[in-house]
């Protein structure tokens, strides 16, 4: 369903979006206890993106999911998003970036081909969180919004301490050369990013090893149950190898205290 992003009509998307919003609903409504849904939102049109949001949040969804490559002219340090960011916050949803939600523009003639086995597509997917959360860092949306929450789905660990200190660098040091907001306070990317962005993943030993610098809080596993890369049945024993240096605080919040707090779950 992800890939519907590739969708050129806009309005059939957000059709499309609201039918799947609302069958996800009417599923996880037989079992509360166990099944939260995120719900699909097309920013193409933003007024009845934001009316979308708040219809998944009455109907129970705990999340919402954007497109990890807007159009070219929509990137997501331009003002007209700014009231997605705030009915986020004020309705309490988390941002997912997730992987292979690519919307491409119409003048590009290699974009509808993402599903290709390119290996320079899958090797470098974490290009496209790295811009997004690029722009909403710089362009201050999280010192506007403090109780916003947006996160990487699915793109791993390992890129996060280089990408955190090439941020620091260029607002650093580059300031002259790069445009962006300049904070109100002493406050560097890297910690706007550590407040406001979690990291679902898999299995990333890499990024386990350098927990310290991306910051255990942030970091969400999951099984991927029940794609045909998923641990299951055998999550447990993957766990056992992919935390076994970590501590009972830590493994804890990674496997489900951090998940909990982020989309407000008993």
């Amino acid at each position: 369903l992800r890939r519907y992003q590739r969708i050129q009509n806009s309005e059939l998307l957000t059709a499309l979006f609201r039918a799947y919003n609302d069958w996800l609903a009417e599923f996880c409504d037989t079992f509360l206890d166990r099944l939260r849904g995120i719900a699909m939102i097309n920013l193409g049109g933003i007024p009845s993106g934001v009316k979308e949001m708040a219809h998944c949040a009455k109907r129970g969804h705990r999340g919402i999911m954007i497109t990890i490559q807007p159009l070219r002219d929509m990137t997501y340090d331009r003002p007209e998003y700014e009231p997605v960011w705030a009915a986020a916050q004020d309705l309490a949803l988390p941002i997912s970036l997730h992987v292979t939600t690519n919307r491409p523009d119409l003048d590009d003639p290699g974009a509808l081909l993402l599903d290709a086995a390119k290996p320079s597509f899958f090797v470098n997917l974490d290009h496209w969180p790295r811009v997004c959360l690029t722009d909403m860092i710089f362009s201050g949306v999280f010192e506007r919004y403090p109780k916003l929450q947006a996160g990487s789905v699915e793109m791993e660990l390992s890129w996060v301490p280089h990408f955190l200190d090439r941020m620091d660098y260029n607002y650093t040091q580059g300031a002259r050369e790069i445009a962006g907001a300049r904070f109100k306070e002493a406050v560097l990317p890297s910690e706007f990013f550590h407040r406001h962005v979690f990291l679902s993943f898999q299995e990333d030993q890499m990024g386990i090893r350098d927990r310290d610098i991306i910051g255990v809080d942030s970091l969400l596993w999951g099984s991927d149950y029940p794609h045909q890369e998923s641990t299951f049945p055998k999550s447990q024993e993957f766990l056992q190898e992919l935390l076994g240096d970590c501590t009972e605080e830590e493994w804890a919040k990674i496997v489900g205290g951090n998940a909990a707090r982020v989309y407000n779950l008993n």
